[in-house]
């Protein structure tokens, strides 16, 4: 069987090391060594860029060497992924230019999924049917958005 094509926001790789909330930790930290490899995981010069502004210099190699670890295939931001975006921002998320970026690097790609612990902006029904809708009328495929938790780190713990 293919494996999923998934894409990787920043949130999923800073929730790996972040203590403050324990129980997403430890489901991030047990899908990484676990359920990831099942996956071929993608990630832009978005992710890159989110993590180079990383203000702690530790946490920041932290976040570049589990990145290393998993080898992504990195996509570039061109001019189709702006103009999605911009699309995105019109119909929905009016102020998240990087995660209306996210979105339109995935979907352009034609990925099976965005995975993400960001519920507020991404991981909900009305902006993955808003997506949709726009995807739709694009000629693009259907994207999920999903968190760890429904790829397989439900087993470790739930929020």
């Amino acid at each position: 069987m293919k494996k999923l094509k998934i894409y990787l926001d920043t949130s999923v790789i800073s929730a790996y090391f972040d203590f403050k909330k324990p129980v997403r930790q430890l489901i991030t930290q047990k899908w990484f060594e676990n359920e990831i490899q099942r996956y071929d995981t993608y990630i832009s010069d978005v992710v890159v860029q989110e993590i180079q502004n990383t203000k702690d210099t530790e946490l920041r190699t932290k976040f570049v060497k589990l990145i290393d670890d998993i080898s992504p295939t990195l996509m570039p931001i061109t001019d189709f992924e702006n103009e999605l975006a911009i699309k995105y921002r019109a119909a929905i998320l009016k102020k998240e230019i990087n995660d209306t970026l996210h979105i339109a690097s995935a979907s352009l790609a034609r990925l099976n999924a965005i995975v993400s612990w960001n519920f507020h902006h991404i991981v909900n029904l009305e902006t993955m049917n808003a997506i949709n809708d726009i995807n739709l009328i694009e000629n693009l495929n259907m994207i999920e958005i999903v968190s760890p938790e429904n790829l397989g780190g439900s087993k470790y713990g739930s929020l």
